[in-house]
């Protein structure tokens, strides 16, 4: 009986390798890729591809969804990769969108993002200088005070959350809540009405509002504010104020998740 000869690429691949190129696939092919897809293309058992498959899933690389059929990258790994971004490109992307939203409002209005657990001022837009200190780009955004903070966290992982909650709550003013179990179910409020608010928990004199800015896949990396004197957002425009927040960043969502797409895109070495 003939040796049957092992694949000849099975005997440079480690297990590292294995991993990565079932990655690679439900990268390519994501929310559509099934474990015979894997064990087709890569020729390997099916015991072997469903192996590598919930090792993914185990540590949140790659998560199982339609039942468990098919599969797509997880939030730890989106998470990572979205954090190897520089931001100069979405200062670009989005500073035309907050321009004619400030325009709209005459308020401040500002552009956060998520790295790691973090929530940070990316670029904001004024027609008054003197609010421009409370959202420099740079600025890490207090995840129990910070609308924009809220409005990001509330759509992470218990494990992000946790992460994001994990240090020493600050106490800005009299409004600021430090209670873990309240900033938790604040989280879960806006997440079911799909907006963020900030009324004097950072400045007594100051509030802000926040949306969201959920890209196609789901994920929430973003979030878009508008803040200014408190009395001056919480009145009887506020309905207003909000739809054109809510407005935006839902024509944000598609501009920056291409946005990501191209960034990740490898350079091309012989382009002049």
């Amino acid at each position: 009986m003939t040796k049957q000869q092992p694949h000849p690429k099975s005997e440079a691949e480690g297990p590292l390798d294995r991993y990565m190129a079932v990655l690679e696939l439900i990268a390519a092919f994501q929310g559509a890729i099934t474990l015979a897809d894997v064990s087709s293309i890569l020729g390997l058992p099916k015991t072997t591809a469903h192996r590598l498959l919930k090792g993914l899933v185990k540590v949140d690389l790659a998560k199982d969804g339609a039942g468990g059929h098919t599969y797509q990258l997880g939030e730890r790994l989106i998470r990572l990769l979205h954090a190897s971004v520089d931001d100069g490109w979405i200062t670009t992307l989005a500073r035309p969108h907050l321009v004619r939203l400030s325009n709209l409002t005459s308020e401040t209005i500002y552009l956060t993002r998520l790295i790691g657990s973090r929530v940070v001022v990316v670029v904001s837009q004024t027609p008054d200088a003197r609010w421009r200190g409370y959202v420099q780009p740079g600025t890490e955004m207090p995840p129990n005070a910070a609308a924009t903070a809220k409005a990001i966290l509330a759509y992470q992982s218990k494990a992000t959350i946790a992460e994001a909650l994990a240090t020493e709550l600050p106490k800005l003013t009299s409004n600021t809540r430090t209670d873990r179990k309240w900033v938790q179910k604040e989280l879960a409020e806006v997440r079911r009405r799909g907006y963020a608010t900030c009324i004097g928990e950072i400045d007594e004199g100051l509030a802000a509002l926040a949306a969201p800015i959920v890209q196609p896949s789901g994920a929430v990396f973003h979030s878009l504010g508008l803040t200014g004197p408190l009395q001056r957002i919480m009145n009887d425009q506020m309905p207003e104020r909000l739809a054109a927040l809510q407005a935006a960043a839902a024509e944000l969502a598609p501009v920056l998740s291409l946005g990501e797409k191209l960034k990740s895109k490898p350079q091309d070495a012989n382009a002049s």
